[in-house]
């Protein structure tokens, strides 16, 4: 953490701090203004998204000061080693305030002895987050899912026997427990839900404010991932996306051949605490 500390300072300098707006905890009571948040700026967190990282972690909100939020940050913890930082919205008439600043600089702080935080950056974000002394991992796109697609066999639905094998891969993938979202998740598209036969991938689906998104999913090869990314797509009406790392090109011309469609570009982004 002590590598940021130089831009930590600048930014102290440039924000203004004593006379910034006062931030505060956020609440349950406080769901339905984060969630008209997330639809003012497009993005497709629902109540349910704001409220795990309400129990897995925290939240800070500043007020606008007419009862609605201006901006919004939070964290929640995988295991004792990672934390994902995320919700770090900002209102369009709010921006230019130092309001993303300040909300980072307290989660930096609050997870200061974590071994690593990570975050999804947009473009435009990607510049400012690299300044707090975060580094890109790999970049990914957020893509339409035509309907239907073909391809769905080799796959069964998810059982409640199968969350061992589910946990167990998805662990191995991902890099810590996150036993609490995935059960979420699944529970909410359990139509969506499904496991490779021979068990060696997962799919699990979500609602969201602007419409449905598969993932998790974990496959080892691309043949696994198109059986299951077509059958959590063929099991959801109307449009659905997922996020494709851009590594998996494969399954991007997949896509493409069938009607997919990019969408917009994130680039994965860490912090450790060497």
């Amino acid at each position: 953490w002590a590598a940021i500390a130089p831009a930590r300072q600048a930014l102290d300098a440039c924000a203004g701090a004593s006379s910034h707006p006062a931030m505060r905890a956020m609440t349950e009571a406080d769901l339905p203004r984060a969630a008209a948040l997330s639809a003012l700026i497009g993005w497709n967190q629902v109540p349910r998204d704001w409220a795990l990282f309400l129990r897995g972690g925290a939240v800070r909100a500043i007020d606008d000061g007419q009862d609605a939020l201006a901006a919004t940050a939070g964290f929640i913890r995988y295991g004792g080693d990672l934390a994902w930082i995320s919700m770090v919205l900002v209102r369009p008439d709010q921006r230019r305030r130092g309001h993303a600043t300040t909300l980072m600089r307290w989660a930096i702080d609050a997870l200061g002895g974590i071994g690593c935080a990570a975050l999804d950056a947009t473009p435009a974000g990607q510049p400012v987050y690299s300044n707090l002394g975060f580094r890109p991992l790999w970049g990914f796109a957020r893509w339409s899912l035509p309907a239907p697609l073909p391809g769905a066999g080799g796959v069964r639905p998810l059982a409640s026997g199968d969350w061992p094998a589910v946990l167990a891969l998805d662990e191995a993938a991902f890099g810590a427990p996150r036993a609490a979202l995935l059960h979420d998740f699944a529970a909410r598209l359990p139509q969506a839900a499904f496991i490779a036969a021979d068990g060696s991938g997962f799919a699990l689906a979500r609602d969201g404010a602007r419409g449905p998104q598969i993932g998790p999913v974990v496959a080892a090869g691309d043949a696994t991932a198109r059986a299951l990314i077509a059958a959590a797509r063929n099991a959801i009406p109307g449009p659905v996306v997922i996020d494709l790392p851009d590594a998996r090109s494969g399954l991007a011309d997949w896509l493409t051949g069938h009607g997919g469609m990019m969408q917009r570009p994130f680039t994965r982004m860490a912090l450790s605490a060497d």
